[in-house]
């Protein structure tokens, strides 16, 4: 076993363990990042999924230089529709409400990987470990962290670990015991539509008695499907043809995106939420998908993941230089700022996907009223533009960032 001490040592190279590298690039911060992959993935990844970027995701991405490349697969998302099928009332959230350029970007999952990954990938502070598994991590005043590579074991000593994995919660339940999950019982489908509506910069929102769909529109005429339904429902939409499938999604829709002409790459996945009520230990740390799940229906994960990443690595580039990084502090600095932002943003979501889903006349009733009275109070849809945008809770940051 070889000893290396680091700085910090991150579990996990997905976006958010990339996204953490580029805000400490150039730095003086040594850093390992360990993952399975091997460096070929990142050329040649096969996700056709889609991810939805905030205003605040931009400033973030604009502060490290990297919104211009971003920015190129990009498509706008200006406003919301959101409504309920089959009731009265409806309302529309407008990026000119809050004077914004849009409410979200949506690109390509692929390419944000491309870009994050090719933006460090040569940096001298930044040691990535491919195609090796963490076996163990042992707390201590410098941790071990104890990976396979190639049939052989290593170990790496460090100030810090963080977790910025789900994949590792096997590791992680041996650290961290205050976990909430929820299994909704629900799975999300989603495909790509392909309709004769091009270029729209409209997101629709809309609520059945079965599910919640979210429509978001890519480039020309493509647009992001996803649908959250219970479990009955999904193998009822797995087994249909394209001409089903058509005909399903389009009677769901109306004619908001258009006539629909081709349904495709249809995946699902399983709903649930978990969330770590203290996501720090001393000298290790959770973030990003390690710390918190949520369900997509406000698409935050990713971006609530992101203001995590430029806070930690804010705090960790303003620590006493004249000493070496007391991450004990630092981590626990972290956690009093950032536990108010993720247990609000756990309830709001958690809480609009458990009361949404389903019919009844009562609740019927009061979702009506709500649209209607959203429609009429342009404070209120500034308030539920900023809740999805996470400005609420980041206040403090955005003048950070801008600066």
């Amino acid at each position: 076993m070889n000893n290396v001490r680091d700085d910090i040592v991150i579990v996990g190279a997905g976006l958010t363990g990339l996204a953490f590298c580029n805000l400490l690039k150039k730095t003086n911060i040594k850093i390992s990042i360990i993952d399975i992959q091997p460096n070929s993935y990142y050329k040649t990844i096969n996700n056709d999924r889609y991810i939805v970027l905030s205003n605040t995701s931009k400033l973030i991405l604009e502060s490290i230089s990297l919104w211009n490349d971003v920015s190129k697969y990009c498509s706008k998302v200006k406003n919301i529709h959101i409504s309920k099928k089959n009731i009265f009332g409806s309302t529309i959230v407008k990026s000119s409400d809050e004077n914004l350029d849009s409410l979200g970007y949506q690109l390509p999952i692929k390419n944000l990987f491309q870009i994050f990954y090719d933006n460090i990938k040569n940096q001298e502070n930044i040691n990535f470990i491919h195609e090796a598994e963490v076996t163990g991590v042992e707390k201590g005043e410098l941790v071990r962290t104890i990976y396979s590579k190639n049939k052989k074991e290593y170990c790496l000593s460090s100030d810090s670990v963080i977790f910025s994995s789900g994949s590792t919660d096997k590791l992680i339940n041996k650290l961290f015991l205050d976990k909430i999950q929820k299994d909704y019982q629900h799975n999300a489908i989603a495909c790509e539509l392909v309709s004769d509506k091009y270029n729209s910069k409209t997101a629709y929102e809309r609520f059945t008695n079965k599910g919640i769909l979210g429509v978001i529109p890519r480039k020309e005429n493509l647009w992001t499907l996803i649908y959250s339904t219970n479990k009955k429902e999904t193998e009822i939409i797995k087994n249909f043809d394209q001409s089903e499938a058509k005909k399903y999604f389009q009677n769901l829709m109306g004619m908001k995106c258009g006539q629909l002409s081709e349904i495709n790459n249809m995946k699902v996945y399983p709903l649930k939420m978990k969330y770590y009520k203290n996501f720090i230990n001393e000298n290790i740390c959770l973030l990003g998908d390690a710390a918190h799940t949520l369900h997509p229906i406000a698409a935050q994960s990713f971006n609530l993941s992101l203001r995590d990443c430029a806070y930690l690595t804010d705090m960790i580039k303003n620590s006493d230089l004249s000493q070496k990084y007391n991450f004990n502090i630092i981590f626990d600095n972290y956690y009093k700022e950032r536990k108010q932002e993720v247990k609000r943003l756990v309830k709001f979501t958690d809480f609009i996907a458990s009361f949404i889903h389903g019919g009844g006349l009562l609740k019927n009733n009061i979702i009506s009223a709500s649209f209607l009275f959203m429609d009429m109070n342009k404070n209120l849809r500034i308030n539920i533009i900023r809740y999805l945008l996470g400005v609420n809770f980041s206040k403090a940051l955005i003048p950070t960032i801008k600066e």
